[in-house]
């Protein structure tokens, strides 16, 4: 992580699991286009799932939080006091690893079920071409904060990196806190930040006590809502009475929504390219030539759309911000 910032950090985590995802989804056509049997396909399965590395998570979030202390105590005497645990708690990696496990069986479930198909033994090239498009790998239910009712399934990739986007965000506020408890601050402030949602704009430019910044990031916590939100890249920072100068943004409410949507509608379209990418490659090996030059032609309009949205940005320095990262 190059900058404070948390954006690209969480795109690549959540390209990580696309790739392993989509590896999983070359093995499933791969094997079922071979006949192999359930056993096979569990054994090559685990090589691609068991013992997934999270620990560059661990090291983000450490050089993160490492980040935003040096900017706190920046030439400032910090006064040694007994510091607490963290205020806020992270996502722990259990969670990761049973979604993961849910992936897994599900996907062998899918397969048992595929093998077994009648359509399958029967015309097994139809299948298979039709079974790409239809292949989900929508598995995690996503609740609403405000009503803690099923909203969708998301994907696996989507949710590890709402967790990973979730935890950075947390660790730069606990940082925060026990940088501002150990200088004796005691008023805080949540700065602007290019593509804020409608929802963190109305906590930010105004101060805050340790116990109102506690309070809005609470909101959700006895719910299966996460911090703000698991979209929220929001720092917390040291506020100066008559000294602190607040970022309004120079833009109208409808405008700033606008510039979120390009932001989050561009993301998406990028790793909507990965999974096309990946649907090209399988088509290929399955000899669908048609299916493929329809791909093609899905990713050309994909390119058109992400080119269309930049330019829609009002500023050069927006327009590089969205560009999606390559691996």
């Amino acid at each position: 992580m190059k900058s404070s910032s948390i954006a690209d950090s969480v795109f690549l985590v959540n390209l990580k699991y696309v790739d392993l995802q989509n590896k999983t989804k070359s093995l499933f056509f791969q094997c079922l286009n071979e006949g192999k049997d359930i056993d096979y396909f569990k054994k090559k399965l685990r090589e691609i799932w068991d013992n997934v590395d999270h620990s560059y998570m661990d090291q983000e979030i450490d050089r993160y939080t490492e980040l935003i202390h040096t900017k706190n105590i920046h030439d400032k005497e910090v006064v040694r006091i007994a510091q607490e645990g963290d205020i806020f708690e992270l996502v722990p990696e259990s969670v990761i690893n049973g979604y993961e496990n849910k992936f897994v069986n599900q996907k062998l479930k899918e397969y048992k079920r595929a093998t077994k198909s009648y359509a399958y033994k029967m015309d097994k090239d139809n299948y298979l071409k039709q079974k790409v498009e239809s292949y989900s790998n929508q598995i995690v239910p996503y609740f609403s904060v405000r009503t803690n009712e099923k909203v969708r399934d998301v994907e696996l990739s989507t949710y590890v990196s709402m967790i990973h986007n979730t935890n950075l965000t947390r660790a730069g506020w606990n940082q925060t806190i026990k940088d501002g408890d150990s200088l004796g601050q005691d008023l805080y402030w949540i700065p602007y930040h290019p593509f804020s949602c409608e929802h963190c704009i109305k906590y930010q430019n105004r101060p805050l006590t340790k116990k109102e910044v506690r309070s809005i990031a609470s909101r959700g916590e006895n719910s299966k809502g996460d911090l703000l939100h698991p979209n929220c890249k929001c720092q917390i920072a040291f506020y100066f009475p008559g000294e602190t100068k607040f970022n309004y943004p120079k833009y109208s409410k409808g405008e700033l929504q606008e510039q979120y949507d390009i932001r989050q509608k561009t993301n998406s379209l990028t790793l909507k390219k990965e999974k096309i990418k990946e649907d090209i490659r399988i088509q290929n090996s399955l000899g669908n030539q048609n299916e493929v030059d329809k791909l093609n032609q899905q990713r050309n309009a994909i390119n058109k759309e992400i080119r269309e949205l930049k330019e829609a940005l009002p500023t050069t320095q927006m327009r590089n911000q969205v560009v999606a990262i390559n691996r």
